[in-house]
């Protein structure tokens, strides 16, 4: 900042300066020939990109470019080329199976995936449970699956009164064990949130 180094460098900055090529101005009075843009040229040749025409015979121009020799060389090059496998149902069809079995599967196996698991296990009990609930009352006897009602009656008859798991069961149609299965005392009961 205050350093005489930097203010050194200043003042000798100021002293070189930079000196740029003069352009002498071009003045003349005969009209110049329009420009051509860059690409094009005044001498009739070949076009760069002829009209496609379809044709069922071997014309000269299909032997012309079947005959350059950079692209010949290029394919040469390349040698033979085997396609990208796709794994579409129409692809995998024309596969031999030693060709579908050497590679590995690119997508995990469903049976094994434990989120597709999960969602399936969730399905089948929403699947259960609909049913259970759609019967009438009377054919309601052994529920396995509880409104939030009937469980709030099984936690009243249970901790409030003391009921016995079998008869807070018999009492309300419950299967054996579903109440066995809220846990103990402590573990699911009925709280109130501002005094609703």
């Amino acid at each position: 900042m205050g350093s005489s180094s930097s203010k050194t460098a200043k003042t000798a900055a100021g002293v070189a300066k930079r000196h740029y090529p003069q352009r002498t101005p071009q003045h003349t009075n005969a009209p110049s020939a329009p420009r051509q843009p860059p690409g094009q040229s005044t001498t009739p040749g070949p076009t760069v990109h002829p009209q496609a025409q379809a044709s069922s015979s071997k014309d000269q121009s299909i032997s012309l470019d079947a005959s350059d020799p950079d692209f010949a060389r290029s394919l040469r090059a390349l040698g033979p080329v085997s396609p990208a496998p796709t794994h579409s149902h129409s692809a995998m069809s024309q596969q031999t199976p030693d060709q579908h079995s050497s590679r590995p599967p690119i997508f995990p196996n469903p049976a094994s995936n434990p989120a597709v698991q999960i969602l399936t296990a969730r399905e089948n009990l929403a699947r259960m449970a609909e049913a259970e609930f759609a019967r009438p009352g009377k054919d309601r006897v052994g529920r396995r699956f509880l409104d939030v009602i009937t469980i709030r009656q099984v936690l009243s008859l249970r901790d409030d009164r003391g009921m016995g798991a079998g008869d807070i069961e018999k009492k309300l149609g419950l299967a054996t064990g579903v109440v066995e299965r809220l846990g103990g005392k402590g573990v699911v009961g009925d709280t109130t949130v501002g005094g609703l």
